[in-house]
Order: C-alpha cells, then sequence, then structure tokens
C-alpha cells in the first residue's frame, strides 16, 4: 500500500489534485491519497504538526511519498517527518522532488499498477 500526501499552501490545490486524482483513476486499490494543504484551519499556510499526524494515519502503508508545492511546503515536511518518534515509521516517508500535480498523479497511477516502490519513484523521473 502506498500512502501519497499533497502538502500545499493551500487546502484548495491538494483538494483539487485529489479529486483530480481519484477522478481520472477512479478508486485505485493499494494507494491512499490524502490532502494536507493549508494550515487546518483555512488560512493559507503549511502546518507540520497535521503533516505528521497524516504520516501517522498512514503507518499502515509500505511506502509514504509526500508532495509539495513550494519551498516552505518542503521544509513543513522535513519537519513533519523529523517530529515521528517511530524510526520505523519514519523510514517510509520520502519527499518527491518532482512537481506537486504531475507527480502525485503519475504516482498514484503507477502505484496503482506495481506496488515496487523503485517503479513508482522510476515514473517521476521523467517529469
Amino acid at each position: 500500500m502506498f500512502g501519497i500526501i499533497l502538502v500545499s499552501h493551500s487546502q484548495k490545490i491538494t483538494d483539487g489534485t485529489k479529486e483530480m486524482i481519484e477522478e481520472m483513476t477512479g478508486e485505485l486499490e493499494g494507494v491512499r491519497v490524502i490532502s494536507a494543504g493549508g494550515t487546518g484551519d483555512g488560512r493559507l499556510g503549511t502546518n507540520s504538526v497535521m503533516i505528521m499526524d497524516y504520516i501517522e494515519a498512514c503507518q499502515d502503508c509500505d511506502h509514504i511519498l509526500i508532495f509539495c508545492d513550494i519551498g516552505s511546503a518542503i521544509l513543513s515536511s522535513e519537519t513533519a517527518i523529523d517530529l515521528i518518534e517511530d524510526d520505523g515509521l519514519k523510514g517510509k516517508v520520502e519527499i518527491m522532488d518532482c512537481p506537486l500535480v504531475e507527480g502525485a498523479f503519475a504516482a498514484a497511477v503507477q502505484a496503482s499498477v506495481s506496488q515496487n516502490k523503485q517503479l513508482v519513484v522510476a515514473e517521476l523521473s521523467h517529469l
């Protein structure tokens, strides 16, 4: 199972990206997409604790891939990973270096076909 966490300064961006992935791919087996945009209280920004909570909600996933929009979304995601005390869970998490929308979409489709993390990440190198 892959967990895909979408992190943006705007919840509308991550909600829309999640909706697009689900609309274009239907019910993907082996993939859980989570919208983690905004601060959690409707404002623009990012929230490391909220991101950490979403990572912990994916603890049953074999791989957790985080897709971010711009700079501080990456910093907040890195902080969220640092806040996790379970080293096993920490080891499952990786921040992807690719565009948020295109990367998350490509990863979700590839993960639905193959649960091989190397193949999923390789697909992202084409973006």
